[in-house]
């Protein structure tokens, strides 16, 4: 069998060259204590647990993400103003985020952001949507804040020149929610589908994959 026969194989059967495919819990759960009460009342009941090695992810989605501007047909992240909380999340231990940057255990709001169109990434990922990681401490609004801002925020997650970024591939997903996903270069996530709502008003769901382990070109 070809190399890429093996491939072919092991991605179908659920795995990836990083080892066996993430699994996700859902769970009831209240978010968590050390987040602004404005961020925790936009928040989800439901908690989403993916263990990656020995550390355990947990997410919470907001109720409804509000999106800046009407779908046509299903929600898409173009839809979704840069710097919208789009949920929390809980890292249990020491991890790294998609570029290798190493964050400490703890609480984080997640952001929309699209990666600049500049020189400076150009090749780095596949997709320009991210979810920007920010310490609770620090991240406290509730509202839009812009992709500036969020990226401002984000740094202080890592300490680092560049923000803490998680990748959204595929960003707009078909599969299953709490499905695994892996991609052509060996990143692996999971699906998730978050309700969303314009003008205050319901609208369709979006499903995305979040890669939680691997890295990219730095």
């Amino acid at each position: 069998m070809t190399r890429v026969a093996i491939l072919v194989a092991v991605l179908a059967a659920g795995t990836s060259l990083s080892g066996q495919a993430l699994t996700a819990t859902k769970a009831a759960a209240p978010p968590p204590s050390d987040i602004a009460p404005s961020i925790a009342t936009l928040l989800s009941p439901d908690a989403f647990t993916v263990p990656v090695g020995d550390v355990p992810i947990t997410v919470w989605w907001v109720k409804a993400l509000p999106l800046e501007t009407a779908p046509s047909g299903a929600p898409k992240w173009s839809d979704v103003a840069e710097g919208t909380l789009v949920g929390v999340v809980t890292v249990g231990g020491a991890w790294h985020d998609i570029r290798g940057y190493v964050l400490k255990a703890g609480t984080y709001t997640l952001r929309f952001a699209m990666q600049p169109q500049n020189g400076d990434h150009l090749g780095v990922s596949p997709n320009r949507e991210f979810l920007l990681l920010a310490p609770s401490t620090v991240d406290t609004s509730a509202g839009v804040t812009g992709a500036k801002a969020a990226i401002d925020l984000s740094k202080k997650a890592v300490n680092r020149a560049h923000p803490s970024a998680l990748s959204l591939d595929p960003p707009v997903a078909t599969r299953p929610a709490l499905s695994p996903v892996s991609n052509d270069i060996g990143l692996d996530g999971i699906v998730f589908t978050v309700p969303c709502s314009f003008q205050d008003m319901p609208v369709a769901e979006i499903s995305f994959g979040l890669i939680l382990r691997g890295t990219i070109q730095q």
